[in-house]
């Protein structure tokens, strides 16, 4: 597991989450090389974790494969949790990802982290051939042989869609499976799911308002409490992700990130239309709003969703997940499309002006 910051009572972990997207006029090797860049930035500016995505066929992420993405920083970096959100699991075989990523600890000196979840950009579905309506099993078979190869002995694995002979992988992890694995949590089945395996969760929907994140964390820390578990070392993994871009003046900051933001909306929300008007269960948040974000306007999303601002009004939203009981924060550094100079800009001004109030 990662060596944790240690943090007062009260204080907050910080990570930084790169995209890795490529807007209209932005050349694909210099997006990449600028997001490396700022990757191995923060760890000089001192946050705790840097976390890459993995998607597909898209300029709204570049990240193929996060695996490797997180192997490449582990070579670049010393200090820094290096975390992936997420893998899905329906699109590759247990047993590859299982080695893949105990090699990883390995390479890493036990510092990767890696998010779990079953997708939710509907277009990549078909292009794998996964059934849209069979990830909920595909993701919690695969699941369960992740786990079964990381005890470190022979095993077999008999389910609908995974048949595993008599095998070991060499080498298990350094450390157990809830010190390694992540699984999203989107919904109270996922969440139910992800305290039954004993992973923390990772509640990466950025575009939730603030009231309903410190809802989704009270629910979660009653479940915790419900299922008898030791919250301590589960609620010090379990990560929030939110979108956040400093500048000196909350003026500046709104009016530099709006453009780019907007480019980042407007894509998303394509790539999150149910392609069936019959969803199955699990995705019932999709279909709900048929492929339409939650209809903010800029003023109110810059209130009550965005992480948009100077210090001070940023460090006033944070206090709030901190007082909900998040102890670790993921910042979504400023959507594609805003220049390197600035969002380098914000992530130094961050640092510097707000997370030493968390420590």
């Amino acid at each position: 597991m990662c060596r944790a910051t240690v943090l007062r009572s009260g204080g907050v972990r910080f990570g930084t989450y790169h995209v890795f997207q490529c807007p209209p006029g932005q050349e694909p090797a210099r997006a990449v090389a600028e997001e490396l860049a700022r990757a191995e930035l923060a760890e000089a500016l001192g946050f705790d974790d840097v976390w890459v995505p993995e998607q597909h066929f898209s300029p709204y992420c570049l990240a193929g494969d996060a695996l490797l993405l997180a192997g490449h920083l582990a070579a670049r970096t010393r200090r820094v949790c290096i975390g992936t959100a997420v893998v899905n699991l329906t699109f590759t075989h247990p047993l590859r990802f299982a080695e893949r990523v105990a090699l990883l600890d390995h390479v890493s000196g036990g510092r990767v982290e890696v998010g779990v979840g079953r997708g939710y950009q509907f277009p990549q579905y078909g292009v794998f051939g996964v059934p849209i309506d069979e990830t909920r099993a595909i993701f919690d078979e695969a699941l369960d042989v992740v786990l079964h190869a990381w005890r470190g002995e022979e095993f077999t694995y008999t389910g609908r869609h995974f048949e595993i002979p008599n095998v070991r992988i060499w080498p298990a992890p350094i450390h157990p499976p809830g010190e390694v694995l992540l699984h999203a949590v989107n919904s109270p089945e996922s969440m139910a799911r992800a305290i039954g395996r004993g992973l923390p969760a990772l509640m990466a929907r950025p575009l939730s308002p603030f009231a309903e994140q410190v809802e989704e964390f009270a629910r979660y820390r009653a479940a915790l409490a419900a299922a008898g578990v030791d919250a301590a070392p589960v609620l010090a993994r379990a990560t929030v992700l939110k979108y956040a871009f400093l500048a000196p003046t909350r003026a500046e900051a709104r009016a530099l990130a709006r453009e780019a933001l907007e480019w980042d909306l407007a894509i998303l929300q394509h790539l999150t239309t149910p392609t069936t008007t019959e969803m199955p269960r699990g995705y019932e948040l999709y279909q709900r709003r048929g492929g339409r974000l939650p209809e903010y306007a800029y003023e109110d999303w810059l209130e009550h969703v965005l992480l948009f601002d100077e210090p001070d009004g940023c460090a006033e939203k944070i206090a709030r997940l901190r007082d909900a009981g998040v102890e670790r924060l993921l910042l979504w550094m400023g959507p594609g499309g805003v220049p390197h100079d600035l969002l380098v800009r914000s992530m130094r001004l961050f640092a510097e002006a707000v997370m030493p109030r968390f420590r």
